[in-house]
């Protein structure tokens, strides 16, 4: 139990110091040339010049999404051309994974316009990765991750995440390997307090977040948020960190 704290803290705190380095060839300059030309038509959005696109990518049942870094609305469908990006999702989905958890993503590929297929059909641009840069689970350090805020306690040992970009809830009970995903709702805040209040099909959840200085009492780092968690009756206390806050 106390190295599964210890990983989540870990993340938490200092980000992730390591991520997936995905092996290439030789060969792994951008080069002018590598770029694809068809005398077809190309449809809207469409350009082929290979770049280096960073951002947030989920993947699952009928969802292959890349969300660009500081933007709501660039989100691509990727279809994966390098054939390690299933691999890549899978190593860096954060300690007790939730369905369709974002990770960060570099990735070298070009854009290709709307897709006539299936589900890509659906959204107004596809992204073609060629290469994998770097991948690794989000944390408050993830510069394009636009949480309202991340949460962490102890004794017991869980974490939160308050994401409206993505519109969700998760809560993740560390000492009992158990995640509660629970849809986004906006906080009823006033008077330094930020409550947020909501329910799925099974649980319900109120966060209260208080504008005070707070201690995780496992570090020397100091907050300028409290966190109390009471989800289904039981109450969950610890500090939290606001989107942009400095440490």
């Amino acid at each position: 139990m106390k190295n599964s704290f210890f990983l989540l803290l870990g993340l938490f705190l200092y980000g992730c110091q390591t991520s997936t380095q995905v092996e290439t060839s030789s060969d792994t300059s951008l080069k002018k040339a590598d770029t694809l030309t068809s005398t077809a038509t190309k449809s809207p959005g469409t350009d082929t010049t290979t770049k280096v696109f960073k951002g947030l990518y989920i993947s699952g049942d009928e969802v292959s999404t890349f969300r660009v870094c500081g933007s709501s609305e660039e989100l691509y469908w990727t279809t994966d051309r390098s054939k390690q990006l299933s691999a890549a999702y899978k190593k860096s989905t954060s300690h007790i994974p939730y369905p369709y958890e974002s990770i960060y993503l570099e990735v070298e590929g070009y854009l290709a316009g709307r897709s006539e297929i299936g589900y890509a059909s659906e959204y107004p641009n596809e992204l073609i990765v060629k290469k994998i840069l770097k991948a690794e689970p989000k944390s408050f350090k993830t510069e394009c991750w636009q949480y309202e805020f991340v949460a962490l306690g102890n004794e017991p040992f869980w974490s939160l995440e308050i994401n409206p970009l993505e519109q969700q809830i998760i809560f993740k009970d560390v000492a009992s390997e158990k995640v509660y995903q629970f849809p986004y709702t906006p906080a009823n805040a006033g008077g330094g307090v930020h409550r947020f209040d909501t329910k799925n099909q099974n649980d319900k959840i109120a966060i209260i977040i208080r504008e005070e200085s707070c201690s995780d009492g496992m570090s020397d780092r100091k907050y300028s948020y409290s966190a109390e968690v009471q989800l289904n009756g039981k109450t969950f206390k610890g500090c939290a960190i606001k989107k942009g806050d400095k440490l």
